[in-house]
């Protein structure tokens, strides 16, 4: 039917047809895997506990870029305009953030911040211009009150000259944005806005996809350490326990709750839960792998050598980050709160005291291990329950 004059097309996904994600998004993934390289490398020059904290807050912020613009493509078709563009605009931010990420605590503070800020309120301006007359612009108007509180802690941080001081005030600009999300965006004296509506395969499938990206920032991260160093037996022990590793957590994922993503959100009648605790749940994923791959860098690069304190919290806190999340995951999949998780989770944590005084070889096995174990529990209990499914309660 054509379109008469002054009629716009809507922005929203159809839902008949395929779901799939488009090729721009993938495009826009190489952004964020990017950031997730500058990351680990940020920690495993550093080895230092304040170098561990600036970088995790850093990744949380490249993780929010990630998240809000794949909740956009989500729920509007990436191939209508301006979606395409707000796409590529924050492409083009999470690259400049990411580059800023190595001084974003010195000289590239107000870069790093200011560029996250300028992501916001530019997607926020845009979306309410499209949206007019709809219902839709609501969420829109609501998250961009919200982006300007956070934006303007985003850019007085950036302007901070102490380190800490600028930690401190990111940290309460990140809290902003992750609990006006959360709470989809709350203004005092209007009623809560509706839970987000989502398309299970596209959503589902994105999630998938960062996730196995991600992998491949460890397997990266694992072949450059290797191809810098002379090879040694010990070398190549580490490199091989990396790679074990990466298997490890890509088969606890794609045989767990990761794989039956698309069905526990079509079968929920909480999909708009699913949709907010996912963020966090692979966020916990996200970082665990990114902390594995900073702390194997370092371990390939001198086997023989103690890690120390922060290089131990990596290895072992990365293992057990990712456990947690997993354990996020599995609940809200399944509804329930696998045991073998938490029994790794405290393995890692009792394991630590001790482990800074072994080999980096002989810790990154025993993280190794701890993962290895939680998924054979996991293997010989989807044994015993072959027909366990997504909860639909």
């Amino acid at each position: 039917m054509p379109v008469t004059k002054g009629t716009r097309l809507p922005l929203t996904r159809v839902s008949s047809g395929s779901q799939r994600a488009d090729l721009l998004e993938l495009f826009f993934d190489l952004a964020f895997v990017a950031g997730l390289t500058m990351t680990s490398a940020k920690m495993a020059a550093e080895q230092s506990w304040t170098g561990i904290g600036q970088s995790l807050l850093a990744l949380s912020t490249l993780w929010a870029v990630w998240v809000t613009t794949t909740l956009i493509t989500d729920t509007y078709s990436p191939r209508k305009r301006p979606i395409p563009y707000l796409v590529l605009g924050a492409m083009f931010g999470l690259m400049l953030m990411s580059a800023a990420l190595p001084a974003a605590f010195g000289d590239h503070g107000l870069i790093f911040g200011g560029t996250w800020a300028a992501i916001n309120l530019g997607r926020g301006l845009a979306l309410i211009r499209s949206l007019r007359g709809r219902q839709e612009q609501e969420r829109s108007v609501r998250a961009l009150v919200w982006n300007v509180g956070s934006g303007a802690l985003w850019v007085v941080g950036g302007l901070v000259a102490d380190p800490g001081w600028r930690l401190v005030v990111w940290l309460a600009a990140l809290a902003t944005d992750y609990i006006a999300f959360g709470f989809r965006f709350p203004i005092p004296g209007r009623p809560p806005l509706p839970q987000y509506q989502v398309a299970p395969e596209h959503l589902a499938e994105r999630y998938q996809q960062i996730y196995i990206l991600t992998l491949g920032e460890l397997i990266l991260v694992s072949v450059l350490s290797l191809s810098h160093q002379p090879f040694t037996a010990a070398r190549i022990g580490a490199f091989a326990t990396a790679f074990l590793t990466a298997v490890v957590l890509w088969w606890s994922y794609a045989r767990g709750a990761g794989a039956t993503l698309r069905a526990a959100i079509e079968s929920s009648p909480h999909r708009g839960r699913l949709v907010q605790t996912n963020p966090y749940a692979h966020w916990l994923m996200v970082a665990g792998v990114v902390a594995t791959a900073a702390g194997l860098e370092r371990v390939i690069a001198e086997p023989g050598q103690p890690p120390g304190g922060p290089m131990t919290a990596l290895i072992l806190g990365g293992a057990g980050l990712f456990l947690c999340g997993r354990v996020v995951l599995e609940h809200e999949v399944y509804q329930r709160v696998p045991l073998s998780h938490l029994i790794g989770v405290l393995a890692a944590i009792a394991l630590a005291p001790s482990a800074a005084h072994l080999p980096g070889l002989a810790v990154s096995v025993a993280a190794g291990l701890v993962l290895l174990g939680v998924a054979v529990a996991e293997l010989l209990r989807a044994r015993r329950h072959p027909t366990e499914a997504p909860a639909i309660a």
